[in-house]
């Protein structure tokens, strides 16, 4: 069996749309529609219950995704230990962390755990949370930071992977401020359709604060926009487009200068955590050495 048939498929139980799932796979639809067939073919069962209106998996389908996610990531994990055992491995690590952090916490945070000699070559992608976990899931990324729910949103699956905290992070309501430096709007009781840029659906921070709100009082917004970035948010907010949860890490620069401020008490706040993933299976021993140090506390 073609190995890149378990990653058509797996594409397509992400997106459940086989258009959207034949364009990140570069590829015609009718091409990716006659792969998937053929892996069905192979397996012997239907995977994909196709109807004119949506794309399902069948019962067979999600018994074999976590199977098929795990060849697809013992496979990279086997080539790494094939160039260590040929002493052809590089002393290299490949970090994928979501927009939100990449360019803000991450860059300090390496420094804490070591230098250029101890890191080695640091390939590292930012990119959406839905995208960094596919680099995971298929073996693309060794390590992956991101922010994670108290509440238990998702994550990736813990048969396959590790997660370590590596710090903390609150989403805080932010707006800009009126010329007597008090906010544009106030969350409280009451309150009602107030102006809110939130996340697009892709974003892990939509995740977080969907799971927050399932448990507490969601407070009264109503969505105007809604963006990927974090930072697009930051700056909507900044332009007075309305409230935006947006994390302490990302915001506080510009709360200092007062270019947003506070549209909330503390409690309306959404505690989340700083943790990095790594897969259980075994990594070059550069990644263990790296993930050592993670780990002992040196790096939190």
């Amino acid at each position: 069996m073609d190995i890149t048939f378990l990653e058509d498929f797996l594409e397509l139980a992400r997106e459940f749309n086989f258009s959207r799932a034949a364009q990140n796979r570069n590829m015609t639809q009718p091409a990716f529609s006659r792969r998937i067939k053929s892996l069905e073919e192979a397996i012997r069962t239907p995977l994909i219950l196709r109807t004119t209106r949506q794309v399902a998996l069948t019962p067979a389908g999600k018994a074999f995704q976590p199977r098929a996610e795990a060849i697809v990531r013992m496979l990279s994990d086997a080539r790494l230990e094939a160039l260590a055992a040929a002493g052809r491995a590089q002393r290299s690590l490949k970090l994928a962390a979501t927009h939100a952090l990449s360019y803000t916490f991450v860059p300090k945070w390496l420094m804490q755990v070591g230098g250029p000699a101890e890191i080695g070559a640091l390939s590292m992608v930012s990119d959406t949370h839905r995208q960094c976990v596919r680099l995971m899931q298929n073996g693309d990324a060794s390590f992956f930071i991101c922010h994670r729910s108290l509440a238990g949103a998702e994550g990736l699956p813990e048969k396959q992977f590790l997660c370590h905290p590596i710090g903390s992070d609150r989403l805080v309501p932010l707006c800009a401020p009126d010329s007597n430096g008090q906010p544009l709007w106030t969350l409280g009781l009451g309150s009602y359709g107030i102006p809110f840029i939130a996340y697009a659906a892709v974003s892990g921070l939509h995740a977080i604060l969907e799971a927050h709100w399932a448990g507490h009082v969601r407070p009264g917004l109503e969505p105007t926009m809604n963006s990927v970035l974090a930072s697009t948010n930051l700056e909507m907010a900044k332009e007075g487009q309305g409230i935006a949860f947006l994390p302490l890490s990302l915001a506080e620069n510009d709360i200092e200068l007062g270019k947003l401020v506070r549209a909330g008490e503390d409690a309306l706040d959404v505690p989340v955590q700083l943790v990095i993933y790594r897969p259980r299976s075994r990594m070059s021993p550069h990644c263990e050495a790296f993930w050592l140090k993670v780990v002992d506390g040196s790096a939190i």
